[in-house]
């Protein structure tokens, strides 16, 4: 018997999970505008440099990551925190959190164990997608090529999403909702540092800094298996072309360390990814943002699909695969 055909626009988790439910059922063409599969899940030289953590009550994502045989390890957070200030570095001991953990050989091996999972699916790259018009069937337009289908799915955010020509067009109502949705990392940079050593945990310190003052507001231990370093989330109003002079003057007012310490610094502005980010995303927030959209007045046949969609742990990764959870019991 002949398979319907579904077009996935997006290669990110939620693509590559959605193709993954469905290929047994569905003939599936994945379109990605970029050159790599993965999205936001992103790592440079064993480091995640879009989302890595996990939390215990993300219990779809906890069993995907135990199907695969992929392995967890806890966020590293023992000993005393730094509060980072005009007139001094405080040490104080925080709060303790909601234990997370990392997957081991970052999320990016998440990603290839989905992709390599899937069978008779064609994931076409650097192909992306202008307009989606709902005739007879479904018409998928690229810069440079056409596609027919009986659904699509969209698994891009909502401000990326609400941008593609649609036809029929969105309701008034739901491109309002998608254009007001924030990205998530929308308005993130991230930075790892590696280090010759995890100097931090040998002087009692958690790795965790919260600055007023230097170009990470935020520092967290990234330290893997068999290599020490940290991470830091870039302040929003930082030229990160023009950032490590600063970076460099923060650890060592921080840490009191020699920059002959330091063996690599990487960098990933999400904003500046088109792919990601709107210039709506560029304001700062306060609190995590109130996710989940309802599309079910649009079409039957067009269909979203990412974590900001999502009415549960929206923003999240565990967002992203109960959206696409529900989006594939609806088609199977």
């Amino acid at each position: 018997m002949k398979k319907e055909k579904i077009v996935i626009i997006g290669a990110g988790i939620s693509g590559l999970y959605l193709a993954f439910l469905l290929q047994e059922k569905y003939d599936i063409t994945i379109l990605e505008a970029r050159d790599r599969i993965g999205g936001r899940i992103y790592s440079i030289d064993g480091h995640d440099m879009g989302p890595s953590w996990v939390w215990q009550h993300h219990k779809n994502i906890l069993e995907l990551i135990e199907k695969f045989d992929l392995q967890l390890f806890l966020q590293y957070e023992k000993g005393y925190a730094l509060y980072d200030t005009h007139n001094m570095v405080e040490k104080f001991m925080p709060q303790q959190n909601v234990p997370s953990g990392r997957i081991d050989g970052t999320l990016t091996k998440l990603i290839d164990t989905l992709y390599n999972q899937l069978q008779d699916v064609t994931i076409v790259l650097n192909s992306e997608v202008v307009s989606i018009q709902e005739q007879e069937n479904i018409l998928i337009k690229t810069k440079n090529k056409e596609y027919r289908s009986n659904y699509a799915i969209s698994t891009l955010p909502p401000r990326i999403t609400q941008n593609l020509n649609f036809t029929p067009p969105l309701p008034t109502q739901l491109q309002d909702k998608m254009r007001n949705t924030q990205t998530w990392m929308g308005n993130s940079a991230k930075c790892v540092i590696e280090f010759k050593t995890s100097f931090w945990r040998e002087k009692g310190l958690s790795g965790f800094v919260f600055s007023n003052i230097g170009p990470l507001a935020e520092i967290h231990d990234a330290s893997t298996s068999s290599k020490n370093a940290l991470f830091g989330f870039v302040r929003l109003k930082v030229d990160t072309d023009n950032y490590k002079k600063e970076l460099l003057e923060q650890l060592q007012r921080v840490f009191s360390i020699d920059e002959t310490e330091i063996l690599a610094i990487h960098l990933v502005d999400w904003k500046k990814e088109k792919y990601t980010a709107t210039k709506e995303d560029f304001n700062n927030m306060t609190a995590h943002p109130n996710y989940g959209i309802d599309t079910s007045s649009y079409s039957d046949k067009i269909l979203f699909s990412s974590t900001e969609f999502s009415f549960e742990q929206g923003g999240y990764l565990e967002g992203a695969i109960i959206n696409a959870q529900t989006i594939a019991k609806r088609l199977l």
